[in-house]
């Protein structure tokens, strides 16, 4: 067993690909494992996997049909040797110190999940850099601090990007036990990763930014069909973290409250961009999954 299994999907990343990688496997801390997932790639990120999985015995490298996501992750998830999990986007990279620094805050705080910060990039170029520390104010006297879950929760439902993804975390097998990427939904973060919040009380956040998140131009017009279909798949989400919370008895009248306002500001955003002889069909919507 390693302390670490890094997951990385793959699928047609071939321009980011190898620099991913090579931020991976030039770790100052090395007690891990990649788990390399090809999705079906149509663009030579194929070839560049089996590159790489001839380099080292670290990487674990397999290739599948175009299954999606979902499938990727789960994958990565059933064939993990480590005692914890990171996730690392194929367009992403990570700088030297990342492991041996979320390693360290672990090993100290004896979390489940450690969260940190991150810096974007767009076409190479930093845009941002989001760091926690602003934020929370024992970050300025210490190095890392301990939130509970309903902050989580509630950060989480802000689409606070830190908390909302799944990668720029350590996160513990036992934690993910039972925590897969559901096909079901198509926002799958948004299905997953607050049930990881709910599994344990050991949760802590860093001021590290060792992360770095590449986006590109591309913009993606989506029609209105797709639009409602989105808000749908959210609101059924919601009503299964409603269900799961009442469960738990955990917090249920402000998970609820939570949820409400969350839903609203979806509501909102989707009929901004509703054309408008769509309009009436997203409030007859709305009725129908109140």
């Amino acid at each position: 067993m390693v302390k670490v299994s890094i997951g990385v999907p793959v699928y047609n990343v071939n321009d980011s690909l190898r620099a991913c990688l090579d931020s991976i496997l030039n770790q100052t801390y090395q007690d891990f494992e990649i788990l390399l997932v090809d999705d079906g790639s149509t663009d030579g990120s194929y070839n560049i996997c089996y590159e790489y999985a001839q380099k080292t015995d670290k990487i674990r490298y397999s290739h599948q049909n175009h299954q999606g996501e979902a499938d990727t992750k789960n994958k990565i998830l059933r064939e993990a040797d480590g005692e914890f999990i990171t996730w690392v986007e194929a367009t992403a990279t990570i700088e030297p110190t990342y492991l041996e620094h979320l390693v360290k805050v672990q090993e100290e705080s004896q979390a489940d999940i450690v969260i940190t910060g991150f810096k974007e990039y767009q076409n190479q170029n930093l845009t941002q850099t989001v760091s926690l520390k602003p934020y929370f104010l024992k970050l300025e006297e210490q190095e890392f601090v301990k939130i509970d879950q309903f902050k989580a929760l509630l950060l989480f439902l802000s689409e606070w990007t830190s908390f909302f993804y799944g990668w720029g975390k350590l996160i513990s097998m036992r934690t993910h036990l039972g925590v897969m990427y559901p096909k079901e939904f198509s926002n799958r973060d948004l299905a997953t990763t607050y049930k990881l919040y709910l599994h344990t009380q050991n949760i802590y956040i860093d001021v590290s930014t060792l992360y770095n998140r590449n986006l590109n131009d591309e913009r993606l017009t989506i029609g209105d069909r797709d639009l409602l279909a989105d808000y749908e798949d959210k609101q059924r989400v919601l009503d299964e973290m409603m269900m799961i919370t009442e469960i738990m008895n955990f917090k249920v009248p402000e998970v609820k409250d939570l949820c409400r306002q969350y839903m609203n500001k979806v509501y909102q955003a989707t009929k901004s961009q509703l054309s408008e002889n769509w309009r009436p069909k997203l409030d007859q919507l709305r009725d129908e999954l109140a």
